[in-house]
């Protein structure tokens, strides 16, 4: 009776010596068949499930571990564990994710619950500054891709008559008219309401002719601005020294290793805040918060007379600009 036997990527390493693979439960025949033909039969290499199962079936808490691992890791693939934002410029993120939950994509939801068609006409409907929106769902993790709106230019009638007028109080530094009589020249100091370019063009043969006033004009002005300083002022200096700690958030839970109160009287608090993710877009509910205190003195400076109106304007300057 004759045995069929599948031989895969078989080839020849020299004359008397023929290498295949074969599937496990064909090796007995293929002992056989040797066997019969005074031939010689070596295992080089074992792989497949079968095998690996059969090299772990002493290490069973690894298994069960392994086991336990893999059913909760698909287990999270069911929900959104980070939401990311792209392509907001204007527009305030924390109020965006605020939005998003309310309607409904959040972190901890299962992801066949997002409607996401819904999301994006209800976000669309309340916010006339998103001209379109998009969410992608990857892994664990829920892209959200916004197009701001741009501002709809301002529809002028060229046809109407009227007259520029100006908007606030200074001194005309340029003007140049397109179209109209300027009334005020370079030099000028006008205020709110003084006519800067009036409609009407005059002609030697036709007249007064009354039209669109057009024109480019600039117009300084100045700021008057009172700022006290004490000569003597507390100022904070950094002394070098630093506490690290870190707290663990495992979805709400919160996990904080160290709870003691900071050794410095003085300082600043600097957090910064990572989220676990195992492939370039599975996160899962893990984040961890480093918190560094940097140490600071409180001393005492006494300012020059140049010094401290050094720092006056530089203060001014700052908040006008």
């Amino acid at each position: 009776m004759s045995k069929r036997i599948i031989l895969l990527e078989s080839f020849r390493e020299k004359s008397t010596i023929l290498k295949a693979k074969i599937l496990k439960s064909e090796f007995r025949n293929i002992r056989n068949i040797a066997k019969k033909t005074k031939c010689k039969v070596e295992i080089e290499k074992k792989y497949g499930l079968p095998f690996l199962l059969n090299r772990y079936k002493k290490r069973k808490i690894f298994a069960i571990t392994t086991l336990v691992i893999a059913i909760f890791i698909l287990g999270l693939s069911n929900f959104v564990w980070n939401i990311e934002l792209e392509g907001n410029v204007k527009l305030n993120q924390e109020e965006l994710l605020s939005s998003l939950y309310q309607k409904g994509l959040k972190i901890g939801i299962l992801k066949y619950k997002i409607d996401k068609e819904k999301i994006i006409n209800q976000i669309r409907l309340e916010n006339e500054e998103i001209a379109w929106i998009g969410i992608d769902i990857d892994g664990t993790n829920a892209k959200v891709k916004i197009v701001e709106a741009t501002e709809k230019p301002e529809i002028i009638d060229k046809n109407e008559i009227c007259n520029i007028v100006s908007e606030d109080s200074g001194i005309v530094s340029k003007i140049i008219v397109q179209n109209g009589t300027a009334r005020v020249n370079v030099g000028d100091e006008v205020k709110e309401g003084d006519l800067l370019v009036e409609g009407v063009m005059q002609g030697k043969y036709t007249g007064d002719r009354f039209v669109h006033a057009e024109a480019e004009i600039f117009v300084k002005k100045y700021y008057e601005k009172e700022k006290k300083e004490e000569f003597v002022q507390q100022v904070e200096e950094e002394t070098g020294n630093k506490e690290e700690r870190a707290e663990i958030y495992i979805n709400n839970f919160k996990i904080n290793f160290n709870k003691g109160v900071s050794k410095f009287k003085n300082y600043d608090t600097i957090k910064a805040s990572k989220k676990i993710k195992l492939f370039s877009n599975f996160y899962i509910p893990v984040e961890i918060i480093k918190i560094t205190n940097i140490e600071k003195n409180i001393l005492s400076k006494k300012y020059s007379n140049e010094e401290l109106t050094d720092k006056i304007v530089r203060r001014v300057r700052r908040r006008n600009y």
